[in-house]
């Protein structure tokens, strides 16, 4: 469905008498994000071993083997990625059919159309316009402008878009399993879903509670090396073994000073005795 989304945006800058400026742009964009999407699958597959590996460059076919190229992560644990993309396909191939037939009843219906309503917002006018009147073998194309698209291509947007998120959440769990939450996102708020596959391409596919379960072991062991960094904390060894905590009186032998008598400090002046009377050489007394 990007093709209309182009197309629209493209729309939105030009005036309605030249759609089919939007419509060229719109598919030539088209074409370049399918061939990204196209290779990145291609090599997914050839990869892992899948078969029917052309399905990748047929449309609506593309999107049922985004769902092969997701097997191995089951959103669901009785449900196979498979015929979830079986049913998105589906229903992107009855909403396709949809839009090109609104878009040719509106382009039919448009010179028929009068402005009901005009409202400003934020300084641009926008004008609402209706078909009140118009040929007989165009009345479908009155009923397409008027309410084709509020009242069934817009559910059939919505359910589209459900089934849609499914698949690219489980493909990019299997092949981007770290950012899959912010790939899956930004393929559906923005059509640039084929660059996104084409980036994680090379990436080995995995089962995403297996990935849970690795990342759980590996949080595990970063946990227990540091427990067993943090019960030998080399500054810990030191801070216990260090020259502070031993007693600075003990003995090199183990012996503490304290456990004899202090040697005299003047010893060596006359091994503990009075020392003699240096005027003795002047008198007797």
């Amino acid at each position: 469905m990007d093709f209309f989304e182009y197309a629209s945006l493209v729309s939105s800058f030009i005036v309605e008498e030249k759609r089919w400026v939007g419509y060229i742009v719109g598919g030539l964009c088209f074409a370049i994000i399918f061939i990204f999407q196209a290779v990145a699958l291609y090599v997914i597959s050839g990869r892992e071993g899948y078969k029917n590996r052309w399905f990748a460059f047929i449309p609506f076919l593309n999107t049922y083997y985004i769902g092969v190229c997701a097997q191995k992560n089951r959103c669901f644990k009785s449900v196979d990625t498979k015929i979830i993309a079986l049913v998105t396909a589906v229903v992107e191939a009855l909403l396709f059919t949809g839009f090109v037939i609104n878009e040719v009843g509106c382009n039919l219906a448009m010179p028929f159309a009068e402005v009901v309503e005009t409202n400003e917002i934020y300084g641009m006018t926008i004008t609402i316009k209706e078909v009140r009147s118009i040929p007989e073998n165009l009345a479908w194309a009155g009923w397409c402008y008027n309410y084709f698209y509020e009242y069934i291509l817009r559910w059939v947007e919505l359910v589209y878009l459900f089934f849609e998120i499914i698949i690219l959440v489980a493909f990019f769990q299997t092949y981007a399993s770290r950012r899959y939450l912010l790939f899956s996102i930004t393929s559906v708020l923005f059509p640039i879903q084929g660059i996104l596959f084409f980036i994680v391409r090379n990436n080995q596919g995995m089962n995403y509670r297996d990935f849970l379960r690795a990342e759980q072991e590996r949080q595990y062991k970063m946990y227990s090396q540091y427990r067993q960094q943090y019960n030998q904390n080399p500054y810990e060894r030191n801070y216990n073994q260090n020259s502070y905590n031993q007693n600075p009186y003990s003995k090199p032998d183990g012996g503490n000073e304290g456990d004899s008598q202090a040697a005299e400090p003047f010893s060596e002046y006359g091994n503990g005795k009075e020392p003699d009377d240096p005027f003795n050489d002047l008198g007797s007394k």
